[in-house]
């Protein structure tokens, strides 16, 4: 790589230091490791020292009690003194070697006086650098003293090969902290940079996103991580983003299709009740129509304004502990006598009395559970024809309490089975149906969707058949 790649590398990094929290948690991480890496040092070489340490007093231990029982008793008093004035001392006698360097050595406390044995006068284990047979070398010992009175006994140990061994250990464990370290240092340089490409991209987005170009996508990442997992989320975001607005926009068009009919029809009868008036004709036929054209507009904007406050959730704060069986029980009030003046009939599934009335819980809102089964019942009872049979029913299995409308009338062909549920739709295009909005499959949607549950639509053979899927609710003892 070049020099001033590098360089702009490094640039960069420092640039985005304090604004990347990959290039900060790269640093984190480095750091620590530096740190634990010098403390892990300090350690292994105080352990060592120590393992060291106790294996050279033992053997000093060793010798020295191997050297008291070689003098024997009072055998180091021989020779001693004024009386054997030409005896050689016990210092030339005993100076000796007893493997490689290591020595021994019975000191008189006259002897201990002397300069050249100063290092011998501190009693128990001591490390000293010494010049031993007229070398002028200095060579590192573990020295043991014991002082006995008027002799001190002094056994020593050459440890200059233990502190090989240290400084090897401690070298290898620094050149292989070294090496670790260059590589958690690359590691950490290319995870932070992979994170923040991963980053700057769904900046990217997001900015574009914000000047209103909704269909940028960060795209699928083949790592699974948490940078990963936020880019799935932000472009499931978008998607949902786009997929509003473009409802939105769709919505606007058809409230302006939807209602410039009937603002027309309205605005007709008022004229034609206004030129009926001026004539002195009876107006009350073109007013009951104009009111009816009204009574349409406002019940299609309380549509979408009921919706728009569902999915708003503020519904939500109302939810109790439900049973669907009441529910059911309810509308079937209401409208078996409405089916019956339709010529239809609505029923109760004979699965629904035998499902326990404890298994039928679920949280929810009852008003808009009652509503949401009322919209499926009216939109059967408006666009089925006469004898067609309408049934409720609701079944348990585990934790999904499914509740289904059917119907055996004409259907829905499977193409429009899933734009239904759009606010305004209709299967029939010519909208030639005034009796409807076309919200009340969009107002069921929202309240399925506030409830956390699931919907859809199935061949019923002939028919249409409604099955929806709540989560059952189980009530704390």
């Amino acid at each position: 790589m070049r020099l001033p790649s590098i360089s702009r590398m490094l640039r960069r990094y420092v640039y985005n230091l304090k604004r990347s929290s990959a290039i900060q948690q790269g640093v984190l991480n480095l750091s620590t490791f530096l740190i634990s890496l010098f403390l892990l040092s300090i350690t292994t070489y105080f352990f060592v020292t120590e393992a060291l340490s106790s294996r050279v007093d033992r053997t000093l231990e060793q010798r020295m009690s191997r050297l008291m029982e070689e003098l024997g008793g009072d055998d180091w008093k021989v020779g001693w003194g004024n009386e054997y004035p030409n005896t050689p001392s016990l210092y030339q006698q005993l100076d000796q070697s007893i493997q490689g360097n290591d020595f021994f050595l019975v000191l008189s406390q006259g002897d201990l006086k002397l300069d050249k044995n100063k290092d011998f006068r501190k009693a128990g284990f001591s490390t000293k650098e010494l010049k031993r047979n007229g070398s002028g070398h200095e060579t590192q010992y573990r020295i043991l003293v014991w002082d006995r009175g008027d002799v001190v006994f002094i056994v020593a140990i050459n440890n200059e090969n233990d502190q090989e061994i240290l400084q090897i250990v401690m070298s290898a464990f620094l050149l292989n902290g070294l090496v670790a370290l260059i590589l958690t240092a690359l590691l950490v340089i290319y995870l932070a940079n992979r994170s923040h490409k991963q980053i700057r991209l769904i900046e990217h987005v997001l900015d574009k996103a914000a000047d209103g170009e909704l269909n940028q996508r960060v795209g699928p990442s083949p790592k699974n991580n948490d940078l990963a997992h936020v880019s799935s989320h932000i472009d499931t975001m978008l998607a949902r983003l786009e997929t509003s607005l473009a409802a939105m926009t769709d919505i606007s068009a058809n409230i302006a299709h939807e209602l410039k009919t009937p603002i027309s029809r309205l605005r007709h009868d008022l004229d034609s009740a206004l030129d009926q008036y001026e004539q002195g004709h009876d107006v009350e036929a073109a007013l009951n129509n104009a009111y009816a054209e009204s009574g349409l507009i406002t019940e299609t904007f309380d549509a979408l304004l009921r919706i728009a406050q569902i999915e708003g959730g503020a519904r939500r704060a109302n939810f109790t502990e439900l049973n669907l069986q009441t529910v059911i029980d309810a509308v079937m009030d209401i409208y078996c006598e409405v089916a019956e003046d339709s010529g239809m009939t609505l029923v109760k599934d004979g699965s629904l009395s035998k499902a326990a009335k404890s298994a039928l819980l679920v949280q929810g809102d009852r008003e808009l559970m009652v509503q949401m089964l009322a919209n499926l019942i009216e939109n059967s009872i408006r666009y089925c024809p006469e004898r067609t049979t309408i049934s409720i029913g609701c079944t348990v299995k585990k934790a999904i309490v499914t509740l289904v409308v059917a119907d055996n009338g004409q259907g829905i062909p499977e193409a429009d089975r899933e734009r239904v549920f759009q606010r305004l739709y209709r299967v029939d295009k010519s909208r030639s149906d005034q009796g409807g909005t076309g919200l009340g499959l969009s107002l069921v949607k929202a309240i399925i969707e506030l409830h956390n549950a699931r919907i859809g639509l199935e061949d019923n053979q002939p028919g249409l058949r409604v099955v929806m899927q709540f989560q059952r609710f189980v009530p704390l003892n």
